[in-house]
């Protein structure tokens, strides 16, 4: 079985567990924090590591999430460390944020601007693009700097995306006016 199917075994695992005791926003929550810890660069060779021994790991563990996770979200952890499976860590987070993301009817969208955009203008964007949506779901919106985009945003959302950027209006200037200079000058012949 390869490293991608056994994470995405223990994330459904993990889900299921969260229905169950009625904590899969918690539980969501713990592994979005996680997630988070798992892509710092030392973190990740610490899991990787055979060199640090499994009871190393599991201190590790305790001394950065006892009282800052849900009981099951610890408990899985260890787990995990027990199994030798924790260099799959990052692999089941994605997993079961993907999973939680289906179940809950969660769209990914991002915007990317020239600039930090304020929540008024994040709000504005997302309900402008609500209608995208089907009924049932909902958006999760991150924001991305783009310096290159000069003004404005390029919204997407899967294979849907809206480019109302500066740039891209000035790029279209320009195809408009070297269309007409061309065309001009093949006239004047």
């Amino acid at each position: 079985m390869s490293q991608i199917q056994i994470a995405e075994r223990y994330a459904k695992s993990l889900i299921e567990l969260a229905q169950e005791q009625n904590k899969l926003v918690k539980i969501s929550e713990d592994v979005l924090s996680l997630e988070a810890v798992c892509n710092h660069k030392e973190f990740a060779a610490m899991l990787q590591s055979p060199i640090i021994n499994s009871d190393k790991k599991s201190a590790i563990f305790k001394e950065l999430f006892t009282g800052k996770m849900d009981e099951l979200s610890f408990q899985f952890i260890q787990l995990l460390i027990q199994k030798g499976r924790e260099s799959l860590l990052p692999s089941i987070s994605s997993a079961f944020i993907r999973q939680y993301r289906t179940i809950r009817k969660i769209r990914i969208a991002r915007v990317l601007s020239a600039t930090v955009l304020n929540e008024a203008e994040l709000v504005n964007i997302k309900n402008r693009f609500s209608g995208w949506l089907k009924p049932g779901e909902t958006m999760e919106l991150h924001q991305k700097l783009d310096p290159t985009l000069i003004g404005g945003f390029v919204f997407e959302m899967g294979d849907q995306n809206c480019d109302a950027s500066i740039k891209r209006q000035l790029e279209e200037m320009k195809e408009s006016l070297y269309d007409k200079s061309y065309i001009s000058l093949v006239e004047k012949r």
